[in-house]
């Protein structure tokens, strides 16, 4: 029974070390068709949700909206005739720079930082002559982890997560708020230079990212 245990102990080192040989192995190949530490992006973003429904006051926000009508007695609403109405208003889209650092072959950690504009046009409901133009923008910074589980020399897929905050402002409303994005597939494709595309969903923005990136 002591030779049994002893043999099946000396098998179980043996394979350890074999997979640790074969690990050491795989990391070492892919670090000589991969050999960078680093990488920057630079990106555009789909729809941002969350604040399309913090700030705007018409098209997006819903709640005003671009309706210039004759006020006539018993409507009960003199804001009809003399208040304000918001035009459509729209936004960039999350513009965003990003720093990346590869620590396995599997996983980086990487920080997005990023702005979205807004504008939209303000006009008088007596007459619709234009009163004002709002403006205002939103920062939202957000570091992601990142799990690769495609690795070629020249196109890489991975899923990732990512927690941050965002902040901004609009028509004489500041708010702070939690930002969080999910990416179930994204894709790197180049080698030095490369183009990424990412679906995601979450606060900062719908749909996707795709942009450029450089490595080093």
């Amino acid at each position: 029974m002591k030779r049994i245990l002893l043999t099946a102990l000396a098998l179980l080192i043996g394979a350890m070390a074999l997979a640790q040989d074969w690990r050491a192995e795989r990391n070492k190949a892919f670090k000589e068709k991969f050999p960078y530490r680093y990488e920057v992006r630079l990106g555009w973003s789909g729809y941002p949700i969350l604040e399309a429904n913090n700030f705007p006051n018409g098209y997006f926000g819903g709640h005003r909206d671009y309706d210039i009508m004759p006020y006539h007695p018993g409507s009960g609403d003199v804001d009809a005739l003399y208040g304000t109405a918001y035009a459509p208003e729209y936004m960039t889209g999350m513009i965003s720079g990003e720093f990346s650092i590869h620590f396995k072959r599997w996983f980086t950690l990487a920080v997005e930082a990023g702005f979205n504009g807004i504008w939209g046009e303000v006009y008088d409901k007596y007459d619709g002559s234009h009163v004002r133009t709002n403006r205002g923008v939103t920062f939202t910074v957000i570091p992601h982890a990142r799990f690769y589980w495609v690795n070629t020399r020249s196109v890489r897929m991975y899923s990732g997560i990512g927690l941050g905050v965002g902040l901004g402002g609009y028509d004489k409303e500041f708010m702070v708020y939690p930002a969080a994005q999910l990416s179930p597939v994204g894709i790197t494709a180049g080698r030095k230079i490369f183009f990424f595309a990412e679906g995601s969903i979450g606060t900062a923005y719908m749909g996707g990212k795709f942009g450029l990136g450089y490595r080093f």
